[in-house]
């Protein structure tokens, strides 16, 4: 009780003294809160990336389920190769009992919606019990049902999302029951997804429909047949009283009786927790990168800690008479440094409170910005960067750390008793220069590395724009199309590029025009 006595004192007495140097609060918790605010932006970034929860409800009983093959027979992937083929998920899906259900999904692909303004927009294969799982009511209608994932239907079942229900139905509540294309195949609209909701894997899907339309939006290739082909995405969601050791044991029995069937395969389970970044082969490299720009800020906020630092020792000797009267009324060197240090964390407070504010505002908008601008033949992507339970102890943490990081040192240094042999003189002035002198040799030494490592960036970035591609591209114009999106099959895809091709000759100005095929599709240029 005292020490909490105490504590509640040292509080009220630093905002005391606070509030009669406005100048000086004003200056630390500013420096304070854009250090703490641009790395409490960056985590949410990252954590909303890698590290947020699957957007659905009790996103915690969730497990994303990755595996990873030796021997056995040759595989492919369509994605990553630790995701499932159709089989190996229908034989999860059957043999668990300590999941409640399991999904699959597949990366979202790009689809052509028809209609008056066609359009190409990203959709996703799910299994039939995808919204089942994910607990995600449709906004309106229902979603699949249990047949519509066995045979092939006259007009298979899609459910549209929200936002697409929105910008091509004029949200039409009699949308239901209708009947849309996609590459050139009827579907029947069943559902509208809740609002928000866009999938749970980092690419945005505008559409769902089932597993077993693959054929009609894919018709060049069979994913369902393949039984070695890595192209699905699992998540289980855990049974009632279900712990991750038990799901691990009892899907890990279900995997030993695939590997039996296929003599020399070798398949080892990851169960973790589901995030929106499905891609464990991938999850190091990200985490990596954002290690590397979280240290990168970490040294804007050392350098703001070095200036509230620097402020502090400088005002430490202004408070020379008040500190050495409190030692030669009997207070100890400990009770000095906690009220010391107990002003420093209220700035740090402060200046958190304020970053945190301006970083859950400027972040957002820089986000959606950054997302607008991505590359057209890019997919389109959803990152939630809006703060959670994991960013607020990040930044609670950060705070506390802050203050007690450039209110040590000070706290130290002005409550030393053998710098205050006489109430009127202030024999720690040199040591306070001193102490000054190597924090402003930090603050240059730390921005030097900054502005050496901005200015290879910047050189970089300048190579890669002015390089010399050894041909001329002015006045050259380029157009990119998915086709087989657009549901065009081989010979009909030919015919299509020779004729665009003639009329692009014949156009006027057009000097030559010739074609390029990339990993991201057939690409046409003429100047």
């Amino acid at each position: 009780m005292r020490v909490l006595g105490n504590l509640w004192g040292d509080v009220r007495y630093g905002l005391r003294t606070l509030r009669l140097s406005p100048g000086f609060a004003a200056a630390a918790i500013v420096a304070i809160a854009v250090g703490i605010g641009i790395n409490s932006g960056i985590f949410s970034v990252l954590n909303g990336l890698v590290l947020r929860d699957l957007p659905a409800p009790d996103a915690q009983q969730l497990v994303g389920v990755s595996q990873h093959v030796e021997g056995g027979a040759e595989r492919s992937s369509h994605g990553a190769p630790s995701m499932f083929s159709a089989a190996e998920y229908e034989r999860f899906r059957a043999g668990t009992q300590t999941l409640s259900g399991l999904l699959a999904f597949a990366r979202p692909t790009p689809v052509t919606l028809g209609g008056a303004a066609p359009q190409q927009i990203p959709g996703s294969l799910v299994s039939c019990n995808y919204f089942d799982v994910l607990l995600q009511k449709p906004a309106l209608g229902r979603g699949f049902a249990a047949d519509a994932c066995g045979a092939q239907q006259t007009a298979p079942e899609v459910v549209l999302g929200h936002d697409l229900w929105v910008s091509a139905f004029a949200a039409d509540p009699g949308v239901v029951g209708r009947v849309v294309v996609l590459n050139r195949q009827s579907f029947a609209v069943v559902g509208v997804a809740p609002e928000g909701f866009e999938g749970v894997d980092i690419a945005r899907a505008s559409f769902f429909v089932p597993l077993s339309a693959q054929k009609l939006l894919l018709p060049s290739v069979d994913y369902l047949r393949d039984d070695h082909l890595s192209w699905l995405i699992v998540v289980g969601r855990r049974g009632a009283g279900a712990s991750v050791e038990e799901v691990r044991a009892e899907l890990a029995v279900i995997a030993a009786r695939i590997d039996r069937d296929e003599p020399g395969r070798k398949t080892a389970l990851v169960i973790e927790r589901a995030t929106p970044f499905p891609y464990p082969e991938l999850r190091p490299y990200v985490l990596g990168a954002g290690a590397v720009v979280m240290a990168a800020f970490a040294l804007v906020l050392l350098i703001a800690c070095a200036n509230v630092a620097n402020l502090l020792l400088a005002r430490a000797s202004t408070r020379g008479r008040e500190i050495a009267l409190r030692l030669a009324l009997g207070a100890t060197r400990g009770r000095l440094v906690q009220q010391l240090l107990t002003e420093s964390v209220l700035i740090s407070l402060a200046g958190g409170a304020l970053g945190s504010l301006l970083a859950l505002w400027s972040f957002r908008s820089l986000v959606a910005f950054v997302l607008t601008g991505l590359p057209a033949d890019a997919p389109p992507m959803q990152l939630d960067s809006r703060p959670d339970l994991t960013v607020l102890a990040f930044a609670v943490g950060l705070t506390f750390v802050t203050g007690i990081a450039f209110g040590l040192a000070p706290a130290i240094h002005a409550s030393n008793p053998a710098l205050y042999g006489a109430i009127k003189m202030d024999a720690s002035a040199e040591r306070a220069k001193r102490s000054r002198g190597v924090l402003v040799g930090l603050q240059v030494a730390v921005c030097l590395v900054l502005t050496v490592c901005a200015s290879l960036l910047l050189r970089g970035l300048y190579t890669t724009q002015t390089v010399e591609t050894g041909f001329n591209y002015r006045d050259v114009a380029v157009a990119s199309f998915n086709l087989e999106g657009a549901g065009y099959d081989a010979p009909k895809a030919d015919a299509f590029q020779r004729a665009l091709l003639e009329r692009v000759h014949a156009l006027p100005g057009v000097t030559a025009a010739a074609q390029a095929s990339t990993m991201f599709g057939t690409i046409k240029y003429w100047q």
